[in-house]
This record gives structure tokens, C-alpha cells and sequence, in this order.
């Protein structure tokens, strides 16, 4: 049923980091199959709510790591999370707000978003850290 898979390919080789982004995608995965079961609102505004609170934290995890090894790419980095954080935001108020309804158009763009930002972005910061490790 769900579409949202973790693949190995997404791993950074930092232990904490890709156990949270394993943890996001299962909590992608529930968000989907919750929409897809028709679940009712509470059990959705619940799901939201646990994505919105797990993202921050999972952001605040790569922005510390980036600070403590002086990312020099580290605004670019902070606006994409700045970005994702207003659009998980806005969801949650518009469906707690009974302004909108959890399509499978919304849910790809979550699972694209996370996907190209870990295939980009968190690799661009994973790799700079080997480097300087070595």
C-alpha cells in the first residue's frame, strides 16, 4: 500500500542522522497510509502533528552538526529546512482548520522533498564532513 520506502541509497554514514531519516520516512509511510484507509481527522491531525514535532527535531540534529563543523553551505541548507517547515506548518493549520484535504498530490511532493534533500543537500554536508575527517 505505502509508496514511501526508505532505500539505502539515501544513507549519509552518520549513525544519528540516518536513523532519523529512517524514522521520517515511517512517519511519511503512516501519514500515507492513514489517507489511504480514509482515516478520520483525528488520527491524521495526530500523524501531522508527530511529523511537524519529528521534522524540527530532526532539523535541529543536521543544523548542529553543520554549526559544530562550520558547513559553508550551511544558509542554503537552513533555507531549505526554513521552507519545509512552513509548508508542513501550513498543512497542519489548513487541516486543522478543515481547509484541506491530504491528496496523493501532496504526499508525492512530501516524499520527492525528502528524497532530493537527502540525495542533495544532506549528502553535500555528509561528504564535507568525511573530507575534513580525513
Amino acid at each position: 500500500m505505502s509508496t514511501i520506502h526508505w532505500s539505502d541509497d539515501l544513507l549519509v554514514n552518520i549513525q544519528e542522522i540516518d536513523l532519523q531519516h529512517r524514522q521520517l520516512f515511517n512517519l511519511f509511510g503512516e501519514l500515507e497510509k492513514a489517507v489511504a484507509l480514509g482515516a478520520g481527522r483525528q488520527s491524521l491531525d495526530r500523524v501531522i502533528r508527530e511529523l511537524n514535532v519529528y521534522v524540527r527535531e530532526h532539523f535541529t540534529t543536521e543544523e548542529r552538526w553543520m554549526h559544530r563543523h562550520e558547513f559553508p553551505f550551511l544558509p542554503e541548507h537552513l533555507a531549505q529546512h526554513e521552507t519545509f517547515v512552513d509548508k508542513l506548518l501550513n498543512l497542519e493549520l489548513d487541516h486543522l482548520g478543515g481547509r484541506v484535504d491530504i491528496s496523493q498530490e501532496l504526499l508525492d511532493y512530501l516524499e520527492n522533498w525528502l528524497k532530493d534533500h537527502i540525495g542533495g543537500y544532506d549528502m553535500a554536508f555528509a561528504k564535507y564532513f568525511r573530507n575534513i575527517d580525513a
